[in-house]
Formats: C-alpha cells, structure tokens, sequence
C-alpha cells in the first residue's frame, strides 16, 4: 500500500507541475527553473491529517504514531546561500506542543539543533561545490525530456495575477490546478506514449542516463531505441499488473485528488503555492483510512545573495551518539522532544494522586503548586489541559517534595493538570487538581 500510495503521490505533483503550454504561458519551465535556482529563500508550512479505523488498527505502537502525528505542523524557514551551503530554522508542532530546531549544513558538516538542546549533533559531510553543480545540471538534463512530454490535467487554468510575496509586489501568473486521482492512469500512459514517440527526448535523456552512469562508475550505456522499447514494455506491464491493483485499492476515484494554486512571477520562477493532497477510502490493514496534507510555500531573493544562518557550538554529539547521551541534552523539565523520544522506549509513569497535590491561588502574587509524595529527581510538570494545552512549567524535585510557582493560573476557580516523569520512565497521564478562586 505504501508504495501505490507513494507513486500516486509522485505522479500527481509530476502531472500538476509540469504541462503543456496554456495561453502562451510556458509552464513547464517553471519546473525546470526549480532545478535552477542557486540562491533563496522560503517559508514553509506543511499540515498533516490523518483519519484512522480504530476498530481495524490492531498495532498499539502504530496507533500511538498516528496520535502523534495527526494534526501535525512543520513550519520551516530556509536559506539557501549556495548549492552546498544552507540553514533551516522551525518548529515541529504537535499536539503535545513545539519542538523548536535549527539546522546548518555546508561541505565539510551538518549542525542540528533539537528542541534546545545543551549539544548539537554534528555530522561531518564530504561534498564538493563542483559534484554539486554537476547533480544540478544533471536533474536539469533529466527533467526536460520528460515534463515537455507532460500532459495537462482536465482542471487547470492560468491567468495574470499580481500578489504580495514576503513584502515584495510580485507580478506574473496564478496557476490553479486540481488532479483527480481518476484520470492519473490515463495521464501517465499519456506521458509514456509521448516520449516513446519523441525521439529528441529519448536521445536527451539517454545521454543523461549514460552521464550519470558513468559518473557512478557504471560504464554500461543505453540507447534511445532501447529506452523507447522500455517504454513500451513498461507501459504493457503497467496496464497489465500495476493498474488493476491501484483500481482494486479504491485510491483511483475522484474523492482523491492534488489542489494547488501556484504563483510564477515573469521569469517562471514558482514564488507562492498553497497546495492539498487528499486522500479518503484507503483500504490498509493498519486501519489506516485517510491523509490530507497541505502544504503553503512563499520563496523571495531567488538567485540574489543570501547568507545562511550559523549555529555556535563548542562541545557537540557526533552522528554515532546513543540515544541516552541525547536525551541527557534536553530539559525534561520542558522539552516536548523528551516526552515524545521516551514515551516510545520507556514504560509510563505512575501519576500522581489529586491527594499529592496543593494548590494555592494567591491574590496579587504568583499561585503555588505543591507536590508530595514523590522522590528526589523525579520531574513535575504543570499544563493547562489533561491534553494538548500549555506547559506552564516544570521543575526537578530535590526531595520528597517540590513547590512550582506559576505567575497566574486564574483569578477564578480552575483545574491545573499535573504530570510526573519518574526515574527511567516516560512521561505519566496527567492528573486533573481543582484550585478555588482568589481570595
């Protein structure tokens, strides 16, 4: 399944970015332009929604994955300086709350930074400026043979447009596209039967095929009459074997479909994009049923100068460090990545009992938290729903007990929802306490 759901993916955004030219505007070097650009930067923000059969879904573990993601958000601002050399900065948010990251990568390393942690994780890279320019030039020479072959999807138009992109007046063209999954046989065996029958395309992209071989150390070769007879057999196999499978999994319906709305300043380079990819019906044993994804774009200073963001670090984790020597680089008391790494690898805390707790709501100075009953190192954590909700905070006990201050839970009556995190164990269920009004 996950492979169908995979190809379907792909050739839906092949099919919604690459066409045939509509009113003299040329869309497919909007994607060719993509493998172009040497400098920039962006802000993305991608959304995930995921819809389970619970009664079908047998795997605990899987089900506590699906928890995690669903309703999950990436939002990631990126700096491309160079080829090699770029910066990204974001939050990963989910229901738990955010986990803050940073990332820097040139020729010599990469720096990741997870949800504040004490020590970063460096990884030492080899990569060449030059092996980079030849990777772009390549995907560039593999990429045209195929999307000037592309073509158009029932739903889609073009018009003039004039939008606002990060403060920047930007005038060019609004593509708005829909791709039912319904017609992607048809637009696939299409796009086969275009390029067997383009033997420019076949000697363009067998050249490329033949650098790139060469450049792994393959020295075997192919021939355009033997792509073009590729072709053909594939097409055979896929009408064949692949086809009624993707019909018999009912992804193929107009239910399913890729939206987007894209918009391409006068150099057709792709400035702006909100785009959706849904599907429903999913017939998986997981018990999986349903994904949407969503997925807004904005790009600025494409091929200006840009200079990535640099993490500082003195002492740092190497790529081959464990999983307990990260772990002991976050605070527990806050980091969202902490629960979320040992909730899948330790067993739950026991929470504490309403009786352990006190709550004091002060009038005119901060509210106090008293936990009892509990033993030195354990962590306690206060938030504002039993889940989801705000960290308000969290601290270390020192002994058997600890008192955490919180500036205002309310001027009213309330609930506070305490959690603990035990020595060697995950995070616990949280505990509901009442607190009555000021007084």
């Amino acid at each position: 399944m996950l492979k169908k759901l995979i190809l379907v993916i792909m050739a839906s955004v092949l099919f919604i970015t690459g066409c045939q030219s509509i009113k003299g505007v040329d869309l497919n070097q909007m994607i060719l332009n993509n493998s172009k650009v040497k400098s920039a930067e962006s802000k993305t923000t991608v959304s995930l929604q995921l819809t389970v059969n619970k009664r079908k879904a047998k795997d605990k573990e899987f089900l506590k994955v699906v928890d995690l993601l669903n309703n999950a958000k990436l939002e990631v601002q990126t700096k491309l300086q160079n080829s090699s050399t770029a910066s990204l900065s974001g939050n990963i948010v989910l229901r738990q709350g955010k986990i803050p990251f940073r990332m820097y990568m040139d020729k010599k390393k990469v720096v990741l930074l997870l949800d504040n942690a004490s020590k970063p994780i460096v990884m030492k890279v080899d990569n060449s400026g030059a092996q980079d320019k030849w990777l772009q030039d390549l995907q560039t020479k593999l990429l045209s043979p195929i999307v000037k072959n592309l073509p158009n999807p029932t739903q889609i138009s073009v018009k003039s447009a004039t939008e606002k992109v990060h403060g920047e007046t930007v005038k060019g063209y609004k593509v708005n596209a829909t791709v039912n999954f319904s017609e992607l046989p048809n637009l696939f065996i299409a796009l086969l039967d275009n390029l067997a029958k383009d033997q420019k395309s076949l000697e363009e992209l067998a050249a490329a095929v033949n650098e790139l071989n060469k450049m792994t150390g393959d020295n075997s070769k192919v021939t355009a009459q033997e792509l073009q007879e590729g072709l053909k057999q594939f097409k055979t196999e896929f009408t064949a074997g692949i086809l009624p499978e993707m019909k018999n999994s009912g992804m193929l319906t107009k239910y399913n479909y890729l939206k987007t709305s894209i918009l391409v300043d006068k150099k057709f380079y792709e400035r702006k994009s909100s785009s959706t990819f849904n599907m429903t019906g999913i017939k998986d044993e997981s018990g999986l049923t349903g994904i949407r994804i969503k997925v807004v774009n904005e790009t600025w200073k494409i091929n200006k100068k840009v200079t990535a963001t640099k993490i500082r670090y003195g002492k740092y984790l190497s790529e081959n460090a464990s999983e307990a020597q990260f772990l002991n680089t976050l605070d527990k008391r806050r980091s969202v990545l902490y629960s979320v790494m040992t909730s899948f690898m330790y067993k739950q805390s026991a929470p504490v009992k309403g009786s352990q707790v006190k709550v004091t709501n002060n009038k005119r100075k901060a509210d106090t938290v008293l936990v009892k009953g509990i033993k030195k190192g354990d962590v306690i954590k206060l938030y504002t729903a039993s889940k989801g909700g705000k960290l308000l905070t969290g601290k270390q006990a020192a002994g058997t007990s600890t008192t955490l201050s919180v500036k205002q839970l309310g001027k009213k009556s309330g609930k506070v929802y305490v959690s603990i995190i035990r020595n060697g164990k995950a995070e616990s269920a949280r505990t509901a306490v009442k607190y009555k009004a000021e007084k």
